[in-house]
């Protein structure tokens, strides 16, 4: 028999997998034969012999794929699969702690965001001497109708939203909300996680605060400046021009702060009051400012009661837009959060009211549009909440953890995502997916719950049709060219940041010419190149379900 080689047909989780779990690799397309070995690579023996099962069709792929169970795999170590006339997959590790790292870089990856200071980060390379200090002195937009653009307004700190370096208060508040929360329901997963935050930019005062929350508190300090008097919050901030892949310091344009949303200035108190429950052990002044802050922004929705969105004709000229129509999801998780924050009577009766013009049976994916599913988790969960209200939260969680159950059987890469799933951030998510079902187990614990939020994550490490990971840095096959102006920049590669992913719909020139040409299936839509923002550009919104995830898997 030939020797084999190297084939990307049989998809791994190029990370790993924990052992005592049920674990899977994938054979996708015709040919091979019908038996499998698990090979430890230390020693060259055969650890485990079995069977493929039949092939099933993945529409979204477009190619028939068979399962390999490798849960008789318990021993630590690297190993990699066989399988006769096809040939060997990439090798792989089994450990209790195989996620640590990918948790780590993943989480670490905001440290390396941050704005307005320099970096010097010996771990990656990663060095340029920070940019946007003109962020100290921003102005409003010069269209703007709500106020005179004429004194500066100190809106310098906070994390680079993606690839630009655009600063957008709804991608923010939903990121900090699910890092938060994260802390808040799985905080053994982060007592050993280090950051390790280059020198200069670690606070001495937080040194016994575990990293993520220091890190976090970045953000959050930004975030308050970025809220009006009147308790409203401005949109975002950013130049009028897109710059070009250029590091920080060399983009000197400028600076503006534009718009101004009510769902955005919901999102906001959400993830405020959040933090203001967390922070009460580590800083309780802070705290009290950040819920100070909570409730002057509730306090603005409730003198404004329709939904607002101010765009004026050069906002959008050099930043993302971030626009939705509606707001009636994020007040809903505002006034939620609050109810479970401060246990106030006057926010149980607002929910009371709510409830009935809310969507009715609905869940979203958590994200910077949606902040829905977040008022379903805190009010299923807030002390002094009305009994049937909380019932019905709870039960909309639980529905839908079962409705993502379902999908991920009947699918052959066992990955929930729908086909009109394949946009924008697809592997976000998925991701988000993932983060749904650990909500629900919250609630209502069942085995398949963890063991299908799991496959999702297999599928983001790289047991896909692509056999890449969409993380930079994490396994052997993995985006190496991401639309990120730092990276492109300064040359150094930053691992731990999610990419979007396969988009069938497209949005950038590289990947709708693909689309117009090779008509590729929906998870096949995906270009590793740095012109292709639409599906190889990361956000923080983006990462922020799989460090949650990651967190919550955590034993």
């Amino acid at each position: 028999m030939n020797e084999m080689e190297l084939n990307d047909r049989i998809k791994v989780n190029q990370v790993g997998y924990v052992p005592g779990e049920t674990n899977r690799a994938m054979l996708a397309g015709e040919g091979g034969g019908d038996v499998f070995r698990v090979i430890d690579t230390a020693t060259g023996e055969t650890v485990l012999e079995g069977e493929l099962s039949q092939p099933v069709m993945d529409e979204d792929a477009g190619e028939t794929v068979r399962e390999m169970d490798l849960s008789g795999v318990t021993k630590f170590g690297e190993y990699r699969i066989e399988v006769e006339e096809v040939g060997y997959s990439h090798p792989f590790r089994i450990a209790a702690d195989v996620y640590e790292r990918v948790f780590m870089e993943v989480t670490r990856s905001y440290t390396l965001g941050r704005s307005g200071v320099a970096i010097e980060d010996p771990v990656t390379g990663l060095s340029h001497p920070g940019g946007h200090r003109q962020d100290a002195e921003a102005r409003l937009d010069p269209d703007f109708p709500d106020q005179a653009a004429d004194e500066p307004i100190d809106v310098s700190g906070g994390w680079y939203d993606a690839g630009d370096y655009g600063k957008y208060i709804t991608p923010a508040a939903t990121t900090v909300a699910q890092l938060l929360l994260s802390y808040e329901l799985y905080p053994e997963a982060y007592q050993s996680l280090e950051l390790h935050i280059p020198e200069g930019l670690a606070d001495p005062a937080q040194a016994a605060w575990p990293d993520v929350l220091e890190e976090v508190k970045f953000e959050l300090d930004w975030m308050l400046k970025m809220q009006r008097e009147d308790g409203a919050v401005y949109h975002k901030l950013s130049g009028m021009q897109w710059p070009g892949m250029i590091r920080p310091d060399q983009d000197t344009q400028p600076r503006y702060l534009f718009g101004m949303s009510t769902y955005g200035t919901a999102m906001y108190a959400g993830a405020l009051a959040i933090a203001a429950r967390v922070y009460v052990p580590f800083d309780e002044a802070y705290a009290s400012e950040l819920l100070a802050s909570a409730e002057a922004a509730q306090q603005y929705l409730e003198r404004h009661p329709d939904p607002r969105f101010v765009k004026t004709a050069r906002q959008d000229a050099g930043s993302g837009g971030y626009e939705k129509s509606g707001d009636r999801g994020e007040r809903y998780w505002a006034a939620a959060e609050l109810l479970k924050t401060t246990g106030e009577a006057r926010y149980a009766e607002l929910l009371e009211t709510m409830l009935a013009t809310q969507a009715a049976g609905q869940v979203e994916t958590i994200g910077w549009a949606s902040g829905l599913s977040l008022g379903h988790f805190a009010l299923a969960t807030a002390a002094g909440a009305p009994e049937q209200h909380q019932a019905t939260a709870r039960r909309l969680l639980v529905e839908e953890a079962r409705s993502i159950v379902a999908r991920s059987e009947a699918d052959g890469y066992r990955y929930a995502l729908q086909s009109e799933q394949y946009t924008w951030a697809s592997a976000k998510n998925g991701m988000a997916l993932a983060q749904l079902l650990l909500l629900a187990d919250q609630l209502e614990p069942q085995t398949a719950n963890r063991a299908v939020a799991l496959e999702q994550l297999h599928y983001t490490l790289g047991r896909n049709t692509l056999g890449t990971t969409y993380v930079t840095g994490a396994g052997h096959v993995m985006p190496r060219n991401p639309h990120h102006r730092i990276m492109v920049s300064t040359g150094a590669y930053v691992p731990g940041l999610v990419v979007g992913g396969p988009n069938r719909y497209g949005g950038d020139p590289a990947i709708d010419r693909v689309l117009q040409e090779q008509a590729p299936p929906p998870a096949k839509a995906y270009l590793d190149i740095v012109d292709s923002y639409s599906t190889n550009e990361y956000a923080i919104d983006y990462n922020a379900p799989l460090v949650f995830v990651l967190a919550g898997l955590a034993r």
